[in-house]
């Protein structure tokens, strides 16, 4: 069975975001000498994936929140709770966290 491709975070809709419920983070891949590359799974209800994106970031701790955040930023998502780690199991996620549509800032 092929495995359907997702698209990306940033192609989803404004009512396709709003079906997201957590945001998964993948274990990094090493991209270079001092470069990670993480992958990123929005998904809905009984953990249905919507769209994945990658991102990389410096290879030293970054927190969780700020390696996602740029991703839920742009289809107007927000963290609403905090990171829980998941068993590991090899290709599956590592952490996840709930999201929910952001709410609009006092202007």
């Amino acid at each position: 069975m092929r495995k359907r491709r997702l698209p990306r975070i940033a192609a989803l809709s404004g009512v396709q975001a709003a079906q997201a419920r957590h945001v998964l983070v993948h274990s990094p891949v090493r991209a270079g000498p001092a470069v990670l590359t993480w992958t990123l799974t929005l998904v809905a209800d009984d953990d249905v994936p919507l769209a994945e994106s990658r991102t990389t970031s410096p290879d030293f701790p970054v927190p969780l929140a700020d390696i996602a955040q740029v991703h839920l930023d742009v289809v107007g998502l927000e963290q609403a709770g905090e990171w829980e780690p998941l068993p590991v199991r090899r290709g599956e996620a590592r952490f996840r966290a709930p999201v929910r549509v952001a709410t609009p800032a006092d202007g």
